[in-house]
């Protein structure tokens, strides 16, 4: 060592000594960092495998996780540190930093010392180097090395590690069982923690239960302790499925899961928390059911309806039949039965009897049989069952009871339509159609006077149907009725009114017989005069609403030549034109429905006038004239293939409109206008008649007039002479 070297050894032993101090305050950091990573490791995991009750392969994976993160953080913290390489030209440089005053002389001293020669080969001078490094000597004799070390951070570190490591101790102490555990188990050892969950299955006895196959089974278990995070049951069918299933939690301490429809045994076990059940089974047994049905129905006699064939039963078990009915029903069912009752009424209301379980042929008590009348329109009857099994009948066995009313008889009175004024010579015929759904019993018309005449009875009068008025005989379910009510044979005159009804009745004979009445039709007595009045203004009116018909067809007529001029030489229509069109179509309908209903107004006219007593022969016939007329134009009444030339017009027009060719729309026209001219025609002759049956009966009434007068006059002379 040279001299220079040796006088400048006291300051790098100073240099050393701080060397060694930052090598321990590298070690102390890397230490600490372990000491607390390995506390956190501690914490962690036993409070991970505390809660969770971590496998053994889990907790062989963090150790083996936390070995490795150890050596990681020991080599990064500790070896590699405690390894690097520190020489006094780099401590000098650390010491001249943190202390500029130095002013480089440290490190020139140090290098100087070391090496006598500056950078351009030349050898520096004794002197001068002496100099420096007394120079030096003398500005580092002040100056403490060991501030240059900043330990607070370090400290902490260490204060965190011992903090940490006291706890922990302190805590193993404290429970050294638990620490035991531990240890232990984080080997992958199979030592258990202390039990902290109870679980409880419910409503188990001896662990086992019964339930119906196909019934929902709700298997509930409760816990005590601590609330497992999941509650999970693992089943095992005696078919071998099996499966795992997580169980929902509900208020309090429960936990269930529900299987529906259970279709045989099976077992289970369920896990939550840190606890096991043992396991438990659950059996199955078939509840009792109905397989079969037969229903047998007695209706009443009077109803003449065929009872069920003993061969041709009811299936469907639900009832639907008429009052008073006897129902006899047989049942099988799918299990031995213990016992059985029968259940009239809605559900709440029933009136209970028991039914008498019989056996098989091959000596099973399943057989069932009773029965009940029909007597309510809704009601219900179910088939309790216990089986011998303990079970009961899961479903409802219920079906519906529908008790069918026996209506009173319906009359369709065809004729009168309503009430009407006649003459006191008139013979009104009747016409009436009775419908029942059993059969019809008896069917009257029935009568009565109203009139201020003495001896004239006030009270109904009934006159029964025979077969010869009947269409069919009594107990058919429709029967068409025709008769004649003689108004001329009661002696009324005008002013007085005969009042009608028709009654109907059936064959019921429980609480006593349907009677069915029609509405009241009042039939009053006026003079002959007058009812020929009103008949001859009724045509009037008609032969007004013809002369306005006529005047249409022939505006209609024309309208038609116009569209054959307009739109028979056009192969296509537009929208416009086609609407037109069928506006011609559709008007020549609307004279097609008052020319019909003319022809009914006059018919109608006609059969008034003759039962009546005011037209004869002649003056029917006349009006019988424009009906023959009308009948072509709107078609033959009876006969729905013959349409009337003014229906077939409209048809004709109509059709017209939907044709691509202008010759064929043409001829389209053509054979509606063609019909038109004939309806027109048609509508006249029906005028002439019309005109030449009002001058024949304006004759008939002259004459008639004339006669009247004449034998009032005789009745005056003979109450003059009779006077002398």
């Amino acid at each position: 060592m040279s001299p220079l070297a040796e006088r400048l050894a006291p300051v790098t032993a100073r240099l050393s000594r701080l060397r060694g101090a930052i090598r321990r305050l590298f070690a102390l950091d890397g230490f600490s960092r372990l000491f607390l990573a390995l506390c956190a490791f501690v914490l962690v995991t036993f409070l991970l495998d505390w809660s969770l009750i971590l496998p053994a392969g889990v907790r062989l994976v963090l150790l083996a996780a936390g070995l490795v993160g150890f050596a990681i953080l020991a080599y990064k913290r500790i070896l590699y540190p405690l390894g690097v390489k520190i020489s006094d030209d780099d401590l000098a440089l650390f010491v001249e930093r943190h202390f500029p005053e130095l002013n480089d002389r440290l490190i020139s001293a140090i290098q100087l010392t070391r090496e006598p020669v500056d950078q351009t080969g030349m050898a520096q001078s004794p002197e001068l180097v002496a100099a420096l490094v007394a120079d030096a000597e003398q500005a580092t004799s002040q100056i403490d090395f060991r501030r240059v070390i900043v330990g607070r951070h370090v400290g902490r570190i260490g204060s965190w590690a011992l903090a940490a490591l006291l706890v922990l101790g302190g805590l193993a102490v404290a429970r050294e069982d638990y620490a035991s555990i531990y240890l232990q188990r984080i080997v992958g050892g199979a030592t258990k923690w202390p039990q902290r969950t109870h679980l409880k299955v419910l409503d188990f006895v001896d662990g086992r239960k019964v339930v119906a196959r196909g019934d929902d089974l709700t298997i509930a278990v409760e816990y005590a302790g601590r609330k497992p995070s999941k509650t999970l049951l693992e089943y095992k069918f005696a078919t071998g499925e099996r499966g795992r299933e997580h169980m929902s939690p509900l208020s309090g301490n429960r936990f269930q899961f529900t299987f529906t429809r259970v279709t045989g045994p099976f077992e289970f076990t369920v896990e939550g928390g840190d606890d096991i059940t043992s396991v438990h089974a659950v059996d199955t047994v078939t509840p009792p059911s109905i397989d079969v049905v037969k229903l047998y129905f007695e209706y009443p006699v009077y109803m003449h309806m065929a009872n069920t064939p003993p061969d041709r039963p009811e299936t469907s078990g639900n009832v639907s039949a008429p009052f008073g009915t006897k129902v006899r029903f047989e049942a099988l069912t799918n299990e031995d039965l213990r016992s059985a009752q029968l259940a009239i009424g809605f559900k709440g209301k029933e009136t209970v009897s028991d039914l008498k379980v019989e056996k098989t042929p091959d000596g099973k008590p399943r057989l069932l049989s009773g029965g009940f009348a029909v007597s309510d329109a809704v009601s219900e009857y179910a088939l309790n069952l216990t089986a011998e099994n303990g079970l009961p009948n899961r479903d409802p066995i219920r079906f519906t009871i529908r008790g069918i009313e026996d209506r009173p008889p319906d009359i369709v009175v065809k004729d009168p339509l309503g009430d009407e004024f006649v003459t006191d010579l008139c013979e009104r015929p009747l016409e009436i159609e009775v419908k029942d759904d059993h059969g019809i019993a008896s069917i009257a018309m029935e009568y009565r006077i109203l009139s201020q005449q003495q001896g004239k009875s006030k009270d109904w009068t009934g006159v029964p149907y025979t077969r010869e008025q009947n269409s069919r005989d009594y107990g058919e379910l429709m029967i068409r009725s025709e008769s004649v009510l003689h108004i001329g044979q009661m002696g009324l005159q005008a002013g007085d009114h005969v009042e009608l009804r028709f009654r109907a009745e059936d064959y019921k004979d429980i609480g006593g017989r349907n009677v069915r009445l029609s509405k009241v039709y009042k039939m009053s007595i006026v003079s002959v005069g007058t009812l020929e009045k009103e008949l001859q203004d009724a045509i009037e009116k008609i032969k007004i609403l013809l002369k306005n018909q006529k005047l249409r067809q022939e505006t209609a007529w024309s309208r038609t030549g116009r569209l054959i001029s307009n739109y028979g030489r056009l192969d296509l229509l537009t929208p416009e034109q086609q609407s037109e069109v069928r506006q011609t179509g559709l008007e020549q309908n609307d004279i097609t429905s008052k020319l019909d209903g003319a022809r009914k107004d006059i018919r109608q006219i006609q059969r008034r006038g003759v039962y009546n007593k005011i037209y004869n022969e002649a003056a029917a016939a006349k009006l019988q004239g424009a009906l023959d007329e009308l009948d072509p134009l709107v078609g033959v009444p009876g006969e729905a293939t013959r349409d009337g030339l003014s229906r077939v017009a409209a048809a004709k027009l109509d059709g017209a409109a939907r044709l691509k060719s202008g010759a064929d729309r043409t001829a389209s026209f053509r054979e509606g206008q063609s019909m038109q001219s004939a309806v027109a025609a048609g509508i006249q002759k029906a005028l002439d008649f019309l005109d030449k049956w009002s001058s024949y009966q304006e004759v008939i009434r002259i004459a008639r007039e004339i006669k009247e007068h004449e034998d009032q006059i005789n009745k005056d002379i003979k109450k003059s002479g009779g006077g002398k």
